[in-house]
């Protein structure tokens, strides 16, 4: 049987970033996408304009059919819109929780700006769902705004792995670091000049979720996903922009059907 991903987050009409790119990367690693969203948004690489909530009794019915159709190998979070759907999000994945990987996504702002998550929200991250999470993927000022810039704090609240993002720095290299148990590892890639780019984050992490789902390492995950999105970002170097995020382009990577589980 196909391995089958639950994707969980905003819905991104202009393609570029929340379930819509989720369902695309996981697609494209030859896994079946199970796209739930939390949350609509109207937005596009000009601006986020709004968020609306979906009402809990319509995501949840959502979700349970889903969960109800079939096994659900690994989860992925995203834009969850307030600090009541993280929590009921929360009180849904307990039960399964340690038996597939949970991978959350915090996204607390979008790339080209309008949207910034509120303390409620933070506090709900950190007391509901990061206590489940096999692994959270923070960039810089995520961590900051969730644990004061130090992994261990999120470690501290139960969350069994952080992959810390580099991406929002102007180094040379490209540093993520992944920490858990007790040891840390780093990949390192050039910084490659491409602007501003709609979705990276959503990429990454559904790349990191679709691999443990097809039984993959969690440090091979994050490698391999890391260097996929780099063979992205290399491709979308090579045209020029227009200073305005441009979205990955996911037509110029080739398919990840036979996804290694290395």
């Amino acid at each position: 049987m196909t391995a089958r991903v639950l994707l969980l987050g905003g819905l991104d009409p202009s393609g570029g970033a929340g379930i819509t790119a989720d369902a695309t990367v996981v697609a494209m690693h030859g896994l079946q996408p199970l796209p739930v969203p939390l949350a609509l948004t109207a937005q596009n690489r000009h601006g986020f304009r709004e968020c609306f909530a979906v009402p809990e009794g319509q995501w949840l019915a959502m979700l349970d059919a889903a969960v109800a159709d079939g096994p659900v190998h690994a989860i992925k979070t995203g834009l969850l819109g307030s600090a009541a759907g993280i929590e009921a999000l929360a009180r849904r994945l307990r039960a399964l929780a340690g038996a597939v990987p949970i991978v959350v996504d915090p996204v607390l702002s979008a790339t080209a700006g309008g949207y910034a998550a509120d303390g409620e929200v933070l506090g709900a991250y950190r007391e509901h769902l990061l206590p489940l999470a096999t692994l959270c993927v923070p960039n810089d000022p995520e961590l900051q705004a969730l644990a004061g810039g130090d992994p261990g704090n999120l470690l501290a609240l139960g969350c069994r792995a952080v992959l810390h993002k580099g991406g929002h720095r102007q180094d040379a290299m490209a540093i993520d670091t992944l920490y858990v148990g007790g040891a840390q590892h780093r990949y390192e890639r050039p910084r490659l000049l491409v602007g501003p780019v709609h979705g990276t984050g959503c990429a990454l992490a559904s790349a990191i979720t679709a691999r443990l789902a097809a039984g993959q390492e969690l440090a091979a995950a994050c490698r391999q996903a890391g260097d996929w999105l780099a063979s992205l970002l290399a491709e979308l170097a090579r045209t020029p922009g227009d200073g305005l995020p441009r979205p990955l382009p996911f037509v110029a990577s080739p398919s990840l059907r036979r996804t290694s589980t290395r």
